[in-house]
């Protein structure tokens, strides 16, 4: 195999966009021209020569393969960054971590210098040399099916205690979207999901049923899910939380066009969106 003239440059993917209707992402645009800085273990060093697992994914990254790319999603800046897998995984032997998002290359006939991938990987903050303590995975059922919550719509109790939960939800949304980041949204969800310990039924629990039919009656009084898959998961996550209940809350990416889409799942059911268009992406995160 031949090696690359240089570096694959990463891509920068903006979290805020249009992007089919999907509000968690939008289209990448090549990165900027601008110079790359120095690689952190100096320009005369190859990644061949690097000590195992020198460097490490950060802690407030999460990536995941989809294709012939691997999307890392930054949830400090709120971007997406895409990395062809060819020469990212050139790198496993060091970067730590990276083995569970794309398999090792085998061994090229020639060898690459990975210094200036790396370089850049490190300037974004994406990969650190720091010790960096990650959260453990959460494991997601297949989405196999989705709730119809108009056959929970006509039975449902509507009170004011309900509708003051759903305003509270909403706000406290649309709030965390504009002043926090991905990564204190994420923390502080699942901070509260860890705090009530539970399992997860085999079935979905009539209550869940009946709030997600509530939220449904109620949401076109004050926004569109269209276009707003972000702000409609966690709106309806902060709902349920304030009713009891604690779904997950996921997004997924896909490529070729890229895309990135938003869901809220418990167990093997969909809860605001259909199963079938949820199974286009990978998901990167899951809270």
């Amino acid at each position: 195999m031949a090696c690359p003239a240089r570096d694959a440059d990463p891509e920068v993917i903006d979290r805020d966009g249009d992007q089919r209707g999907d509000g968690a992402g939008r289209v990448p645009r090549p990165a900027t021209g601008r110079p790359l800085p120095r690689s952190p273990f100096g320009t005369n060093r190859r990644t061949h020569d690097m000590p195992n697992h020198h460097f490490k994914l950060a802690s407030h990254v999460r990536a995941r393969q989809v294709d012939d790319q691997v999307i890392l999603l930054d949830l400090r800046r709120g971007k997406y960054v895409g990395v062809a897998a060819r020469p990212l995984s050139l790198l496993v032997p060091a970067i730590a971590g990276l083995s569970a998002v794309v398999a090792a290359a085998d061994a090229p006939t020639c060898r690459p210098d990975g210094s200036q991938l790396l370089a850049s990987l490190h300037s974004q903050g994406l990969i650190t040399i720091k010790a960096a303590t990650r959260p453990a995975p959460v494991a997601l059922e297949e989405a196999l099916r989705s709730m119809n919550a108009e056959d929970h719509a006509r039975s449902v109790r509507f009170t004011g205690a309900r509708v003051s939960r759903f305003l509270a939800g909403s706000t406290a949304a649309a709030f965390s979207l504009k002043f926090r980041t991905l990564l204190a949204i994420t923390e502080s969800v699942t901070a509260r999901r860890d705090r009530r310990v539970r399992t997860s039924p085999s079935e979905l629990p009539d209550s869940l049923r009946d709030a997600v039919a509530v939220f449904e009656k109620l949401r076109p009084l004050l926004f569109a899910s269209r276009d707003k898959c972000l702000f409609d998961s966690l709106a309806l996550i902060n709902f349920l939380a304030l009713e009891g209940l604690f779904p997950r809350w996921v997004i997924g990416v896909t490529t070729h066009p890229f895309a990135a889409h938003s869901w809220v799942q418990e167990g093997s059911t969909v809860l605001n969106d259909q199963h079938e268009h949820v199974r286009r992406f990978r998901p990167i995160l899951v809270v």
